[in-house]
């Protein structure tokens, strides 16, 4: 969501991309993921070349580039520049040209960092975990081995900071470092490390609005007077944040979509909702595309309202462990405010959270 977007601070540390010397070829085809286990973002074909950082829970976070047509390339979305739109996945290239060798596709909405561009094609970057069989013995080792570092120099250097004498000796880590501290990709060209612990400002000398935890990693995007203006991501409960965008519509009601459907057309809305099914749309639901997943929901609130909540693809997975009566809290965007045949009104979700 945009106000997550916009955030200015970062409590969490990334993992660094291995260097280019490191880069291997998959043994077999592998689903890229968001996080490991989570949602696919790209399928990449065996013999793709890769660059494979550090391991967790039996994946191996690995960096691919390659060239796509750009015409269906949109915004930033989420920390990402650019983002692949539509419903349909784009062939993923080894050259800006159709003859280029196919290393696989990216996924809808995807979100890429674009590193050049040759007439309608676009040279993108992503990251993600692939299933660390899919990977070379060799480099899937060298992933783990990496990984394991830390945690062995932390505790070296808090024993050489501890007399032997004043407290016993800590325990040693069970877990790599990667397993506590969330991952959010390599470091970008330009990434700052925050040295010490620091305030951060809505301006210069301005208004503290939050602080900055030494090592996290910050990106710079203006520079004045010995101030820094940098972005990065942050992760905060989804019931602490609303839309920012002027469009969100925070006293709506079902009623008053279904009143002036025109009017509240791609308003923004927050609410509390149960759910009461996952379906598919068949062709009677005509502002639905057939086929098209959707939450049958009844809401907001203690309106007794039915509503078809459009699930995109990014959350579809989360979508189908969701049971039967579970309530959410739902940040969605009106697409009509009432369907045909039935007047019930259809809501595209931009993120939800259990309650």
């Amino acid at each position: 969501m945009r106000p997550i977007r916009s955030l200015l601070i970062l409590l969490c540390a990334a993992p660094l991309a291995a260097p280019l010397s490191a880069q291997t070829a998959l043994v077999a085809d592998a689903s890229v993921r968001a996080t490991p286990g989570g949602s696919v973002v790209a399928l990449l074909k065996a013999g793709t070349t890769v660059t494979p950082g550090v391991a967790r829970n039996g994946y191996v976070y690995v960096t691919f580039t390659g060239w796509m047509d750009g015409t269906n390339l949109g915004p930033a979305r989420d920390s990402f520049p650019a983002h692949l739109t539509g419903e349909i996945a784009m062939r993923l290239r080894s050259a800006p040209s159709m003859r280029g060798v196919i290393l696989g596709e990216v996924r809808p909405l995807a979100g890429l960092f674009t590193t050049g561009k040759q007439a309608s094609w676009v040279n993108i970057r992503r990251g993600g975990w692939v299933d660390a069989k899919t990977l070379p013995a060799a480099a899937s080792s060298r992933a783990a081995a990496t990984t394991a570092k830390a945690p062995a120099k932390a505790a070296s250097a808090a024993a050489k900071r501890t007399p032997a004498k004043s407290q016993p000796a800590p325990k040693a880590e069970t877990a790599p470092v990667a397993d506590t501290v969330p991952a959010i990709g390599p470091l970008r060209e330009g990434t700052l490390r925050v040295a010490r612990t620091t305030a951060g400002r809505n301006a210069p000398n301005g208004l503290i609005v939050g602080q900055i935890g030494a090592g996290s990693y910050v990106m710079p995007l203006a520079r004045s007077r010995g101030w820094v203006r940098v972005r990065s991501e942050v992760w905060v409960p989804e019931r602490d944040v609303v839309p920012a965008d002027a469009s969100y519509g925070a006293g709506l009601s079902a009623a008053d979509l279904r009143a002036d459907p025109e009017g509240t057309r791609g308003k923004t809305v927050r609410w509390e909702v149960q759910i009461l099914a996952l379906q598919y749309a068949d062709p009677l639901r005509r502002d639905l595309a057939q086929d098209e997943p959707y939450f049958l929901a009844k809401g907001p609130g203690a309106e007794d309202q039915l509503l078809y909540l459009a699930v995109p693809p990014l959350l579809l997975a989360e979508a189908r462990s969701t049971q039967a009566l579970t309530r959410l809290l739902v940040t969605a965007r009106v697409r009509t405010g009432r369907s045909q045949p039935v007047g019930i009104p259809i809501l595209d979700i931009l993120s939800f959270a259990r309650q």
